[in-house]
C-alpha cells in the first residue's frame, strides 16, 4: 500500500523537502504546513518550499513563517514530498531542481493527477489533500498537535467550500470533528483565513463583480480580473480567493469562470460547475485539469480570443 510505504519513508528518513503547486490554495499550503509540523515535532529536518512568497490570508496559517522560496540545491533529502499537485509542470520554476530526486512522493486528490511520483498516494475520492495528510500522519504515528490539526482542518474546510460542496463526506466531517478535539475553533479559523476581508480585497471584489458576463442562455458566467484591477485595488493574487463563487451561485449558471491575468497576455482560467459538466475534462482541452467540479488551466493570447475559444469548447459540454 502506498500509504504504508510513504509512512515508512517518513519514519526512517531524517531530512525532507515539502512543496506544493504554484499559485497554491489553502489545501496545498495547509497540507504542506500540517505534514511539515508533524515531521518537525518528530525531530526531523524539514524545508517548506513555495515558488512565491505567501501573502494574506495564507500567511496567517500556523507556521507559515517557515515557508521559503529558495534552498540549497546541493542539499540531499531522504524524500521530496509534493502535495496537492496534479503534475510536475505545476511546480513552476522549482521543477528543474526537483526532477530526478528520489524518492519523489506524490500526495494528491485531483482526478487528472499523472502519478509522477516514485510513491503515489492519490485518491480522487478524498475531499482534499489535507484529508490524505491526516491519514498519513496517523499511519506513520507522527505527532498531532494543535498546529497540525488546525492546518488539516483549514485544508478540508477550504476544499469542501466550508462543508457545502458535494465532495463533503462523512469521512471529511469526522476528521474535522477530530481536529476540533485538538482545540481548533471553526469560527476563529474562518474569520482569519476565509472570511476576513481586507479593504483591498473588498475593492477588488467591487471591480470584479462589474465584469461578470453571461453566455449560452445564462448557463455560463465569466468574471475577469486584470493586472490593472489588482494594482488599482492594491491587492494580491490571494485576495481573489473565493470570488468565483459569486457567478457560480447565480441561479441558472452551470459553469462559472474566473479569468485572472497573471502577466501581459497570460491568463489563468479557473472553472467551477454546479451539477452536469465535468470541468476537469473541459480544462484538459486546454492542457489543464483538476476535479469534476473544480478545475483550471493557463493560457497565452489576447483575452477576447481566449474567451471565444473557451466558449466554443464549453458549449459542446451541454
Amino acid at each position: 500500500m502506498p500509504l504504508d510505504k510513504i509512512a515508512s519513508v517518513l519514519n526512517e528518513g531524517n531530512c525532507f523537502l515539502l512543496t506544493t503547486h504554484s499559485d497554491p490554495d489553502a489545501d496545498g499550503i495547509g497540507s504542506m504546513l500540517a505534514l511539515g509540523k508533524a515531521l518537525l515535532e518528530a525531530e526531523k529536518n524539514v524545508i517548506l518550499l513555495t515558488q512565491k512568497p505567501v501573502f494574506a490570508p495564507f500567511n496567517l496559517l500556523k507556521d507559515a513563517n517557515r515557508i521559503v522560496q529558495k534552498f540549497d540545491y546541493e542539499m540531499d533529502f531522504d524524500a521530496v514530498v509534493v502535495l496537492d499537485c496534479a503534475g510536475m509542470a505545476r511546480l513552476g520554476e522549482h521543477r528543474i531542481f526537483l526532477e530526478g530526486r528520489k524518492p519523489l512522493i506524490n500526495i494528491d486528490h485531483h482526478e487528472t493527477n499523472d502519478f509522477f511520483g516514485d510513491l503515489n498516494l492519490v485518491d480522487i475520492n478524498s475531499s482534499s489533500t489535507g484529508e490524505l495528510v491526516f491519514e498519513l500522519i496517523k499511519v506513520a504515528g507522527l505527532p498531532m498537535g494543535h498546529h497540525v490539526a488546525e492546518n488539516i482542518f483549514i485544508a478540508i474546510q477550504n476544499d469542501t467550500g466550508s462543508f457545502r460542496y458535494e465532495n463533503t463526506t462523512s469521512t471529511s466531517l469526522r476528521i474535522s470533528a477530530e481536529m476540533m478535539e485538538y482545540g481548533v475553533k471553526p469560527w476563529e479559523v474562518s474569520r482569519r483565513v476565509m472570511d476576513g476581508y481586507s479593504l483591498s480585497r473588498l475593492r477588488l471584489l467591487e471591480m470584479s463583480l462589474g465584469t461578470i458576463e453571461f453566455h449560452h442562455e445564462g448557463k455560463i458566467a465569466m468574471m475577469t480580473i486584470s493586472l490593472e484591477m489588482f494594482e488599482k485595488a492594491q491587492a494580491h493574487r490571494e485576495d481573489c480567493e473565493g470570488f468565483i463563487d459569486y457567478p457560480r451561485f447565480t441561479w441558472g449558471v452551470e459553469i462559472a469562470v474566473l479569468i485572472r491575468q497573471i502577466d501581459e497576455n497570460d491568463y489563468k482560467f479557473s472553472l467551477r460547475s454546479n451539477k452536469k459538466v465535468n470541468v476537469a475534462t473541459l480544462a484538459s482541452c486546454f492542457g489543464g485539469g483538476g476535479h469534476a467540479r473544480a478545475a483550471g488551466y493557463e493560457c497565452h493570447g489576447a483575452i477576447g480570443a481566449l474567451k471565444q475559444d473557451f466558449l466554443a469548447e464549453a458549449i459542446r459540454f451541454f
